[in-house]
């Protein structure tokens, strides 16, 4: 983050050029990158163009994911080989998308005017409908039935490595599942302390996998993707692995006992 405080280029917009060079003043103090000065409208709508397009490439991927889940084509593989054109870039699915930009910032595009930002609403539809895909993939995973299952869920945050919990679709899920009939324990290592209303959690990570029938991989926390299946196998019961952000070396999992 203080990186690319100081080195990404700002797109600064002010109401007159007495302003747009104000703030190029002030932001010259610590910026490195390149500043570039533009009104106050053109700004704002760079800044959603910005996120609205990340999140146009996660549904796509996201999308492409449910296909495969279709078809039987391991989606990760198939990413991973339509990659290699090289004017394919596409990025890796994941359970939704949350924060307080990249999930937010293409409303105001589609309030702004719906008559024409048709793909952006698609893209924040599939985006936001991810959560149920999940569920349907731990409830398939379980052999059909949630009703009555402990379900370990790791992560809250809504992206790896960070506190964050605004908009997060890691805890949109624990509610899908909760309400599905489940019994959903959740562990977040980057905010141990965190209360989640309507969701259970614990600061150990232990305390979620004694009775647990399914662990259920949220956020790619680097914590979180070093965990060891034979240690883990030691501290609980289940055997049931539904990686959603492909961290765990499925080939080492089902070597010691999982099905992920």
């Amino acid at each position: 983050i203080l990186r690319e405080r100081i080195e990404n280029a700002r797109v600064l917009g002010g109401i007159d050029a007495a302003s747009a060079q104000a703030g190029r003043d002030m932001y010259g103090i610590f910026v490195r990158g390149e500043i570039i000065l533009t009104d106050a409208t053109t700004a704002e709508m760079v800044k959603v163009m910005e996120n609205t397009y990340r999140d146009v490439n996660i549904a796509i991927a996201n999308e492409f994911a449910r296909l495969a889940d279709r078809f039987g084509v391991d989606v990760w593989e198939a990413i991973a080989l339509a990659n290699r054109h090289p004017r394919v870039r596409i990025l890796n699915p994941g359970p939704g998308v949350g924060g307080h930009c990249i999930s937010v910032d293409p409303w105001f595009l589609v309030e702004a005017a719906p008559d024409l930002a048709q793909l952006i609403r698609t893209a924040r539809t599939v985006n936001d409908t991810q959560p149920h895909f999940v569920v349907d993939l731990v409830r398939r995973a379980l052999g059909g039935k949630l009703e009555g299952k402990r379900i370990a869920a790791l992560g809250l945050s809504y992206k790896p490595d960070v506190d964050d919990l605004r908009e997060s679709p890691a805890i949109e899920i624990c509610h899908l599942l909760q309400a599905a009939g489940a019994e959903v324990w959740a562990h977040e290592p980057f905010k141990p302390d965190a209360q989640v209303p309507g969701v259970k959690t614990a600061a150990v990570l232990g305390e979620i996998l004694d009775e647990a029938d399914a662990l259920l991989l949220l956020v790619g926390h680097s914590k979180l993707r070093e965990l060891d299946p034979v240690e883990l196998a030691q501290l609980t019961k289940a055997r049931v692995a539904v990686d959603c952000v492909n961290a765990w070396d499925e080939k080492n999992w089902t070597h010691n006992g999982f099905h992920v």
